[in-house]
């Protein structure tokens, strides 16, 4: 009986190494997300059209689109481009999605598996309320660490999620913006 309780106790501790290693992953994914929207150099406070003649990531696009001569190519050159460059818009989003929501998951499981131990120990007569106690506040910390990594995780997938739609919504106007010159 009592090697199961060991074992459901090593159980929580891999989870809570787990829930580490993935709140290193997330902060790293965040750092790498921002080093590379900061590296496109939007500035919200400036007109895009402004911007799009100053930005290499912008002026590259708006190259790929003057080459075209009829709407269909213009619109097969900025599908062309948005394939080119999404992989790297939206590179370990998914990731950083699936952090924010597995996370809390991970914390509940290490804390089931926490609190089956705390029970198990009260019921081999091996604790005394002191040490109950302590069990408890520990099975609990779990859920508490994969909180902690599911709300930063969260917050920076719908912060940059939305740093790719800009861009794209950019790309779109420059699109328009080209077609438009054409007809005129």
């Amino acid at each position: 009986m009592f090697a199961w309780i060991v074992l459901v106790q090593w159980l929580a501790r891999l989870i809570f190494a787990l829930l580490i290693a993935l709140s290193i992953w997330s902060v790293r994914i965040m750092l790498e997300r921002k080093k590379y929207f900061a590296s496109l150099k939007l500035d919200p406070s400036k007109d895009f059209v402004e911007q799009a003649d100053q930005n290499a990531f912008f002026a590259q696009a708006r190259a790929s689109l003057s080459t075209a001569s009829t709407p269909e190519s213009v619109e097969r050159k900025y599908q062309n481009h948005l394939h080119l460059i999404s992989k790297d818009l939206q590179k370990d989003l998914a990731s950083l999605g699936t952090l924010g929501s597995i996370s809390p998951f991970i914390g509940l499981l290490g804390t089931v598996c926490g609190i089956i131990a705390a029970f198990g120990d009260l019921s081999q007569g091996t604790q005394n309320t002191n040490q109950m106690m302590f069990s408890l506040a520990e099975a609990l910390l779990l859920t508490a660490v994969g909180l902690g990594v599911a709300i930063p995780a969260v917050v920076a997938y719908n912060y940059f999620s939305r740093q790719v739609k800009e861009v794209l919504s950019h790309l779109t106007c420059l699109k328009n913006e080209h077609l438009e010159s054409m007809e005129s």
